[in-house]
This record gives C-alpha cells, structure tokens and sequence, in this order.
C-alpha cells in the first residue's frame, strides 16, 4: 500500500475543473487524476539519477581542481582566442 500524505495545495480553477472532469469521465477520483498527473509531470522535471552522475562529475571536477593555482587572465585570453 503507498504512504500518502494530508497536504493543501492550491491548483488554478480551470486546472481543477479539468481534472475534476476528467476524473468523471475515467470513473475515478480526484485524487488519482491529480496523482497522475503529478507523476508524469515529475517524469519530464527529473531524472534522479542523471542528476546524481552530473553531481558526482561535478565533485570530482572540483577535486581535481583543489590546490591547482588557476590564472583567470590567461584563461580569459585563450577563450577569447577560442571564440574569434
């Protein structure tokens, strides 16, 4: 059984009267339309595990850079050239 949670939330009107009218249309609840709709939303927003690859490229980008000595101008001239 899933958990589920009290929560109020405030969904725009037309949103509400869609999900409301869908929910009497597929013989379910409100509830479950809203749930669905909830999850194929977070689908598209994302990806937990993509974002723990980039986070962990990230950190270990940042490791590697730790004691470096790093010249921001001379970084600055050779994007510039990169750029022309």
């Amino acid at each position: 059984m899933n958990n589920t949670v009290r929560t109020t939330i405030r969904i725009r009107k037309d949103l509400f009267d869609q999900s409301r009218l869908l929910a009497l249309k597929r013989n379910t609840s409100l509830q479950e339309v809203i749930n669905d709709t909830l999850i194929k939303g977070f689908r598209y927003i994302t990806d937990i595990n993509s974002h723990k690859e980039a986070m962990s490229a990230i950190d270990a980008f940042a490791d590697s850079m730790r004691g470096k000595k790093v010249n921001l101008q001379k970084l600055l001239e050779q994007n510039k050239k990169d750029q022309r």
